[in-house]
């Protein structure tokens, strides 16, 4: 709304001190109007977009798959993934872990079937 701005009730209060200072370029695709509102504790910025003429407009290329020697994206994902996909697999080694959350090697390994059995299941609570 340009010169006013919508209070909290719904109703559009006009603005006092309208500027249309803008840093801009000229050739941005917006044009912006600023205004203080009467209380002068907001500013309001209106800003609509500009509509781009058709003949200024450039059409979407659309790359053919089929005879396209150029790598796309997803090609370049994919070799990607494949590179580190043995190392996805085994995951990081102890060791590094280790470093990385500052623990000890054992708690990276394992606990067998003989002190999972062990494991008392419902120990008794403290006091």
């Amino acid at each position: 709304i340009p010169g006013g701005h919508l209070r909290q009730d719904g109703a559009i209060s006009s603005a006092r001190h309208k500027s249309t200072y803008s840093s801009l370029p000229d050739d941005y695709n917006c044009k912006v109007e600023l205004a203080l509102t009467s209380d002068g504790r907001t500013i309001v910025c209106y800003h609509p977009s500009v509509d781009v003429p058709y003949e200024h407009t450039q059409p979407i290329p659309h790359p053919d798959l089929l005879h396209n020697n150029e790598e796309t994206h997803e090609q370049i994902l994919r070799t990607k993934l494949e590179g580190n996909r043995k190392h996805l697999e085994q995951g990081p080694m102890i060791e590094q872990l280790s470093k990385v959350f500052f623990t000890t090697k054992h708690r990276w390994y394992p606990h067998g079937q003989y002190h999972r059995r062990r494991k008392k299941l419902n120990p008794p609570k403290d006091r």
